[in-house]
């Protein structure tokens, strides 16, 4: 009886896998989106509450294709640390593997019926590549924007939810200390932010509120303050139609923290450590090819709000991009010496 019940529980098919009810429910859900910056999700859970709750008891879909079931199932459908989440029908994981199995029926059906869909860390640039133009991808986007679905992500599922994304489509300069691995740092982005590797696209998921706004994650653990000014920077060199230094904008956030807002653009900020909300506030002086980026604006190139984790008070209106309860802050670049941009703040 122990091993049929166990059976039921948990149960896999090709790359996908269940815990929970195999019959599929549809209550009636509330879109949001949560923005994750890596790290645990257990220092965030109250994100994790909010999400679940506008899930409404439904079945919940993790993405990931990171070569790993990972542990998002049990530790959402059982509950195991007593975050007290609110109860679900099931929880799938579908396990990308391979571009095919972005148009496989079973997983698309997974989607489809889904009432919550979320991407774990990775590859963002393997979600860009194998998501893009698939009936998965397509079936996501749906749910996103009609389905009234809410979607989150952590690490590169937060950097795929930006309505500019950085794609980690190519390596950087700069080796990880003892690894072959290239790194795209802060510094290498002030020194060219018009390079190869600073790849910016906007061809894929563009939640709603988010279309100008680029994103990057474990934010302050790795001193990503200088390579998001870049980012920005970079979207208004690359000249789209409807953006300007004074309308591009940024969130970023660091680990152990995320940032949800709902269908009107009103939300909060869980977790340990902080979000930043940046906007473009002064011209930039000079971005071309070749050079450091010279971005001054009198020390205030960039507006920035910064609201910690778990603030019992603090919220961020994303429609508005006004918030309460944060710090105000600016930041720029310095590039009059080429060859050591200067990052400040105030």
């Amino acid at each position: 009886m122990a091993s049929l019940l166990l059976m039921s529980l948990y149960t896999y098919a090709g790359n996908l896998y269940l815990t929970g009810n195999p019959s599929d429910v549809s209550p009636a859900t509330a879109g949001a989106i949560c923005l994750a910056g890596g790290g645990s999700d257990d220092e965030w859970s109250d994100g994790w509450k909010y999400m679940l709750q506008k899930a409404n008891g439904g079945d919940v879909v993790i993405i990931r294709a990171d070569g790993s079931r990972g542990g998002y199932e049990n530790w959402i459908y059982k509950d195991p640390d007593n975050h007290s989440f609110p109860k679900v029908n099931s929880v799938r994981t579908i396990l990308l593997k391979h571009a095919a199995d972005a148009n496989v029926p079973s997983l698309v059906e997974a989607v489809k019926n889904s009432e919550l869909i979320f991407f774990a860390g990775g590859d963002q640039y393997t979600y860009e590549r194998w998501l893009k133009g698939s009936k998965l991808g397509d079936a996501i986007e749906f749910a996103m924007k009609y389905r009234h679905v809410p979607i989150g992500g952590t690490s590169a599922g937060m950097a795929i939810l930006g309505g500019i994304d950085y794609t980690a489509a190519y390596p950087g300069p700069t080796k990880k200390e003892g690894s072959e691995e290239q790194l795209v740092t802060g510094d290498d982005v002030l020194k060219d932010p018009t390079a190869k590797f600073v790849d910016l696209r906007r061809d894929f998921l563009s939640p709603p509120f988010l279309k100008k706004v680029v994103t990057d994650t474990h934010f302050s653990q790795r001193h990503r303050q200088p390579r998001i000014l870049g980012f920005m920077a970079r979207a208004v060199y690359n000249g789209y139609d409807d953006l300007s230094v004074v309308t591009v904008k940024g969130i970023a956030a660091d680990e152990g923290t995320a940032y949800c807002f709902d269908e009107k653009g009103s939300g909060k900020v869980f977790g340990k450590n902080s979000v930043f909300f940046l906007k473009g506030n002064m011209p930039i002086e000079r971005i071309q090819p070749g050079i450091s980026l010279h971005w001054p604006g009198n020390h205030k190139a960039v507006s920035v709000y910064e609201i910690k984790g778990n603030h019992p008070s603090a919220t961020f209106d994303i429609s508005t991009w006004a918030g309460n309860g944060g710090k105000d802050q600016y930041w720029w670049v310095d590039g009059t010496n080429p060859a050591l941009p200067f990052f400040g703040f105030n």
